[in-house]
């Protein structure tokens, strides 16, 4: 409180100096003095003289409300507005101190809300790392170093999907628009759809990298990746990387209320529609990792 009590008196002083108080001189510099009545002039006095005791006059008159003192010959047409704004936001400091709080206290979690937006933020930058280190490193006969990059890379997107989860449901349910307004949009469940995908077309290459790794340490070797099985990879995760385009798209509209159904039973189609499509992409990917094999390419190396 002593630091906006100095603040304020500084910037008082800052205004009277440039004579933001001072309303004689304010209104002689500006010619704004004007005689509230008009009379009639004998022939024997002139009207430059009549007009010069007035200003006098209005002079000493509005000099008696300068309580400070603070009038001066100084030039106000380029500052009035200024010197206007500086006295009523230092009443306003002085008078209601706690105005500058108010956005604060009309938002008791915004602490939390904040590091949930942050961890929900920072997840999905380092999920996109993650798999674009994946996507850059696979290719067919990865060396040892190789295939370890890989699979760290894929332990820090399994990490941090759950970040992106966790505070997934704490922005929805707790820190955002609640959930009944997530409920019943259907852009919701579309962005909830396009993260099951990238769940389920995540698990092929975790799967892989798992089988790989355990022989690694089992064995500390092991046999070079196939082209074929190289391929495959590359398109899961671009596959992958196209998905998490679609995630933020879509929302950016939810936030908005884009598509907002009160009227229809969204929180009843839209989990149904989310857990059939992710339920398929991880069936089928899991399946196919599990079922791989690399007949193909053991032929072309007999012959």
């Amino acid at each position: 409180m002593n630091v906006i009590a100095k603040v304020c008196c500084a910037l008082l002083l800052f205004a009277g100096r440039i004579s933001a108080w001072a309303p004689a001189s304010y209104q002689k510099n500006l010619g704004q003095i004007r005689s509230p009545v008009a009379p009639t002039l004998p022939p024997s006095v002139s009207s430059s003289g009549l007009r010069a005791n007035i200003q006098d006059a209005n002079d000493q008159s509005l000099a008696s409300f300068d309580p400070l003192n603070l009038s001066s010959d100084a030039d106000l047409s380029d500052y009035g507005l200024l010197n206007r704004a500086l006295v009523v936001g230092s009443a306003a400091l002085v008078f209601s101190p706690a105005a500058a709080s108010a956005a604060t206290k009309a938002a008791p979690d915004a602490i939390p809300s904040a590091l949930a937006a942050y961890g929900h933020y920072l997840s999905i930058l380092i999920i996109v790392a993650s798999i674009m280190t994946e996507r850059l490193t696979v290719k067919p006969a990865m060396s040892i170093d190789e295939e370890k990059r890989i699979a760290f890379a894929d332990i820090i997107t399994g990490v941090s999907g759950v970040g992106l989860l966790v505070s997934g449901y704490y922005r929805a349910t707790a820190y955002g628009k609640g959930w009944d307004f997530y409920s019943h949009e259907p852009i919701f469940w579309l962005k909830m759809t396009f993260l099951g995908i990238f769940g389920g077309l995540s698990l092929f290459p975790t799967i892989t990298i798992i089988q790989r790794s355990v022989k690694i340490q089992m064995e500390g070797t092991i046999d070079p990746m196939s082209e074929k099985l190289a391929k495959r990879m590359t398109s899961i995760l671009n596959a992958e990387l196209s998905a998490l385009v679609f995630i933020p798209l879509t929302a950016t509209f939810m936030s908005r209320g884009v598509g907002y159904l009160d009227d229809f039973p969204t929180e009843v189609v839209g989990p149904v529609f989310f857990g059939v499509v992710t339920a398929g992409a991880v069936f089928k990917y899991v399946k196919d990792a599990i079922s791989w094999t690399e007949d193909d390419d053991l032929v072309l190396k007999e012959e």
